[in-house]
């Protein structure tokens, strides 16, 4: 089966119509699906995964993007952010005795914060921003 990979700009143009004109897009895999038909109007041989429609979706300004979490416990040093795989700094504070304890993490580039029992995302949601 040939395969066709759509550039990054064919991906943002359909995924920002999808979510303007639905207002709310449910999952990643709906999103993923409802570009995807958008794109194979184009070519048919189109291919999108629903991960490569969330990071697209995440650098359109005018999508917001949440995540419905669940709580994890005992989480080990996170390296990267789970929503859009940015760097994650630990959040510290000093306590009684004057020692830096690391209390959670934040990711620098969308604020995904946790706690030491970090909360996953399990599903994201996708919002057009009105203007």
């Amino acid at each position: 089966m040939d395969r066709k990979i759509p550039s990054d700009e064919e991906v943002k143009e359909a995924i920002r119509y999808v979510v303007k004109t639905r207002k709310i897009v449910e999952s990643q895999e709906e999103l993923c699906e409802l570009a995807l038909r958008f794109l194979r109007k184009k070519n048919e041989k189109y291919v999108l995964s629903p991960l490569r429609a969330k990071r697209i979706a995440l650098s359109i300004p005018e999508i917001e993007v949440k995540a419905k979490t669940k709580k994890v416990p005992q989480v080990e040093k996170i390296e990267r952010c789970p929503i859009c795989d940015s760097d994650i700094v630990p959040i510290k504070v000093k306590n009684l005795l004057n020692e830096e304890i690391i209390i959670g993490y934040r990711c620098t580039s969308c604020g995904y914060q946790s706690d030491l029992e970090a909360f996953i995302p399990m599903k994201y949601i996708f919002l057009w921003k009105e203007k």
